[in-house]
């Protein structure tokens, strides 16, 4: 008898459960014949253009926007939509996303689309509601349940549990309360047994998912996992920040993806064009980029500051991209835009604007550098520094055009020495770099202890958060200043910061020779040539610290290794010392 019990309390269950687990189908409302027609096919792919994922998806408005369960798109670099006629269409951009409620908002390139109705507020519970997916044919069943509880999301949308399990294939569709309108996004189930319930994302939730210039972090996050192109803020305004954010984190690729949706969108906006031709530049686009800035400049409001960043968007390409060559853009242009810059402010003679002309006459004066018409660069430094007798800016600059002048170095110096005296005492942080410029000055005159003073002060002033390339220069200096402790301490740290760097292990080693520690100085050429084995200096001076051993046979290899790599001083104390 027991046993008969246990196997009825066995069938009762498992039947229970298949119940459950089935979600009976129910014949489907009257209004599933209208609402079909904005359910969608949707397939992701990888970047091989594999298959990735198989879902569902459906529109939520009339330009081609829609929704799909997030776990679809991640790491997708493409996906497809086919809709109940069955025609295809690829996801243009991605609108917006979140992995924890596992929502994305994407956008199709088509016209006309039918779309769902979204409800306008929490559903109370006991509504009935139906799950719908893709399908060619017409839909006759589907499954049906009531609203068994829901959670409150930031008091405005709803997280909603189900009486049952509408089943995996309708994961990610529409669900529909009994008027037709869609209520949110079904999302798998979550329990065991009888206990398994479906649940539901709140369709409102989509109008939190923006593409915006600070994300949150699950919407960051969920984004950079998907490698379709991103959509563009809603805002002009807010589209010129997203876009100088992204110009530092995005690829080129991306980044010129951004602009070209932004021109598209706002085809009047000045700003876009004149970002762009900076990206074009970068990718050697040169014709592309006049084009725009020609553009930039016809759209602009305010035309002196469009000549001026024209000017120093010339400026820097001839400075920092001499090649390849682009004939249009030359300095003359550059000067002919910042001539116009400053003819037009002084015009308009506006009050808030003699910044904008004192910026002018900066750029001016950088772009007569790079001509080398040094005095006409010199006589707008002097003319701002008339009218900014305490600026440090204009004297450090002066000592730059009269260095390249060939002036004495007493002079540039004496122009520096008159820059730091400005910052008063203590100097602050921002007074560093002039230090650090006269110091190499004091190197160049030959006077490499005051050189030492101010590398020391460049130093503090930035509380010793100095680079390996600073401590190998101190290092060099205090060489000519006969520190040698001091370099030799100097050339360690520029080791600890960067071991791998072999120059700075053939240093080393040139210094131990220098004061007679020689198996220092035969370690740190080892350690140099373990990472790099084609450096000559190493092998010359091993050679050497090993005839200072008197081991002559190894001396002779490391020699001729020199030797064989061309140098001139290897094959000199070969002849001198090995017979």
């Amino acid at each position: 008898m027991k046993r008969l019990l246990s196997i009825l309390t066995f069938l009762i269950f498992h039947i229970s459960y298949f119940i459950v687990d089935a979600q009976p189908l129910q014949p489907a409302p009257k209004f599933v014949s209208k609402v079909q027609k904005a359910i969608l096919s949707l397939n992701t792919y990888n970047k091989k253009g594999d298959l990735m994922n198989s879902g569902q998806a459906f529109y939520v408005a009339k330009d081609g926007e829609a929704v799909a369960d997030y776990s679809l798109f991640k790491g997708a670099y493409k996906a497809m939509v086919v809709d109940a006629s069955g025609k295809q269409y690829d996801v243009e951009s991605i609108l917006g996303a979140d992995d924890t409620y596992s929502i994305v908002r994407f956008h199709v390139n088509t016209k006309g689309n039918a779309f769902l109705t979204a409800v306008d507020r929490i559903q109370s519970i006991g509504s009935a509601v139906y799950a719908l997916n893709y399908s060619k044919d017409k839909i006759s069943v589907c499954p049906q349940g009531v609203i068994e509880s829901f959670d409150s999301l930031n008091s405005k949308y709803a997280y909603y549990k189900l009486s049952l399990n509408m089943g995996d294939q309708y994961v990610g569709g529409p669900v529909f309360n009994d008027n037709g309108e869609v209520v949110g996004i079904l999302q798998s189930a979550l329990g065991k047994g009888i206990n398994l319930r479906s649940y539901v994302m709140d369709i409102r939730f989509r109008d939190e998912l923006k593409i915006s210039a600070i994300q949150s972090r699950s919407s960051q996050l969920a984004l950079s996992n998907i490698y379709i192109p991103k959509g563009l803020p809603d805002t002009q305004e807010e589209c010129l920040v997203y876009a100088y954010f992204k110009s530092h984190t995005a690829d080129n690729d991306e980044y010129m993806d951004i602009m070209n949706r932004f021109v598209a969108t706002y085809p009047q906006c000045a700003e876009a064009y004149y970002r762009r031709s900076t990206s074009l530049t970068d990718l050697h686009r040169f014709d592309e980029a006049n084009a725009d800035m020609d553009k930039y400049l016809s759209l602009a409001t305010d035309k002196p500051v469009a000549h001026y960043n024209i000017a120093q968007s010339i400026l820097n390409k001839l400075q920092f991209m001499p090649e390849p060559v682009y004939d249009k853009w030359t300095a003359d242009l550059a000067l002919s835009h910042v001539n116009q810059s400053l003819e037009l402010e002084s015009a308009m003679s506006r009050e808030e604007s003699p910044s904008n002309i004192e910026k002018g006459k900066v750029l001016k004066a950088q772009i007569l550098l790079f001509k080398k018409e040094y005095d006409e660069a010199l006589s707008i430094y002097d003319e701002l520094i008339a009218a900014n007798p305490k600026n440090p800016t204009y004297l450090y600059a002066t000592s730059i055009v009269k260095q390249e002048r060939g002036d004495s170095l007493t002079d540039v110096i004496a122009d520096l020495d008159s820059a730091i005296a400005m910052f008063g005492d203590p100097m602050p942080a921002e007074s560093a770099s002039y230090v650090l410029r006269r110091g190499q000055l004091y190197n160049l005159a030959g006077k490499p202890r005051n050189a030492v003073i101010d590398y020391n002060q460049y130093a503090y002033l930035l509380n010793s958060q100095v680079s390996d390339v600073f401590y190998y220069d101190r290092s060099q200096i205090e060489l000519q200043a006969r520190m040698f402790q001091q370099a030799l301490d100097d050339i360690n740290s520029a080791i600890n910061l960067a071991p791998r760097n072999p120059l700075y292990h053939v240093e080393k080693a040139a210094m131990c020779l220098r004061f007679n520690m020689i198996d220092d100085c035969i370690t740190s050429c080892n350690t140099a040539l373990g990472l790099n084995a084609d450096l000559p200096d190493a092998y010359r001076i091993r050679g050497y610290a090993e005839i200072q051993q008197n081991n002559l046979a190894a001396a002779k290899s490391s020699l001729q290794k020199a030797i064989d790599m061309g140098d001139e001083g290897a094959a000199e104390l070969m002849k001198t010392y090995i017979k």
